[in-house]
């Protein structure tokens, strides 16, 4: 049986709960797809263009979730986001 920290448990649990959001899901449909439009080419993202992106894609909940939790999973992924 392999040792884990307790971070490491706590980062899969985090990690598991989200997936299991549908509002997560959506916003990381979103932030990929800025994720492959940028790749290489920027390091920072305006917040406004996420709420477009969102909008664009006609994501079925309210635009402000769902922009929140992709702005959150670009930040994990190393860009900055611009408020």
């Amino acid at each position: 049986m392999g040792s884990c920290s307790d971070e490491e448990v706590a980062r899969a649990v985090t990690l598991h709960y989200r997936t299991l959001s549908p509002k997560y899901r959506a916003a990381e449909k979103v932030a990929q797809t800025i994720l492959d439009e940028y790749r290489g080419r920027a390091t920072e993202v305006n917040y406004r263009d996420i709420v477009l992106r969102v909008k664009e894609m006609r994501i079925p909940f309210k635009t402000p979730d769902i922009a929140d939790l992709a702005a959150q999973y670009l930040h994990e992924k190393g860009l900055k986001i611009w408020r």
